[in-house]
């Protein structure tokens, strides 16, 4: 069984269907940021603050949510930006390890709930909805990388997060509001593939005892 030492391996939420696909969607984002990358690199700008920096980005989307949805907008998607070049240069640095890929999965998650948050709060979407989607999101992908140390094969993977996002852009700049219903349909995907790791994980582990790098 995996090894908690491996854990970079599989700390992400991409199923192994996607995988090969992300990978060469990797390889042609890291072909396009290069240079910038490789700029980033010399003036000693790391990765893990372009991630941190992305997620202060989101404090002018919040600003702009109602008022200017256009500038808004242009934050969602400087932050959406941000958070593919700081892969690129991590490896160009040679530090594409375990350390960034905790902070890229807590700044992807927090960023994706100060999103959903100020929508609710600002009445683009119903709060219940949004709570239900956040939570299930979150635990979903927990539970993803859980499967991937236990070795467990992942099929489906819900990958919504650009999509809420582009949905808002949709409503930034036609007026045109699906995010409710998007993120209800979303939900319910969430929940069957969370209910199916969820069982997946709690039948491998019945009955043992220890740690999960003991497998």
């Amino acid at each position: 069984m995996a090894d908690v030492s491996d854990i970079d391996k599989y700390l992400n939420d991409y199923s192994q269907t996607e995988q090969s696909y992300y990978n060469k969607v990797r390889d042609w984002r890291d072909g396009i940021f290069l240079p910038v990358a490789r700029f980033f690199n010399r003036i000693g700008v790391s990765a893990n603050q372009l991630s941190f920096f992305g997620l202060l980005v989101l404090a002018g989307f919040v600003y702009y949510i109602v008022d200017r949805p256009y500038l808004a907008s242009i934050f969602l998607l400087l932050h959406l930006l941000l958070d593919g070049i700081d892969g690129t240069v991590a490896r160009v640095n040679k530090k594409d390890d375990m350390s960034g890929a905790v902070v890229d999965t807590v700044v992807d998650h927090t960023g994706i709930f100060i999103v959903v948050l100020s929508l609710g709060f600002f009445g683009l979407i119903d709060s219940n909805i949004g709570l239900v989607y956040i939570y299930f999101y979150t635990v979903m992908v927990f539970l993803v990388i859980v499967r991937y140390l236990l070795k467990i094969p992942v099929r489906l993977v819900v990958r919504s997060k650009a999509l809420v996002y582009g949905f808002y852009i949709l409503w930034a700049f036609t007026g045109i509001n699906y995010l409710n219903v998007a993120l209800l349909i979303f939900s319910i995907l969430l929940i069957w593939v969370t209910l199916v790791s969820f069982f997946k994980v709690k039948d491998r582990l019945k009955g043992k005892r220890g740690g999960i790098k003991d497998f």
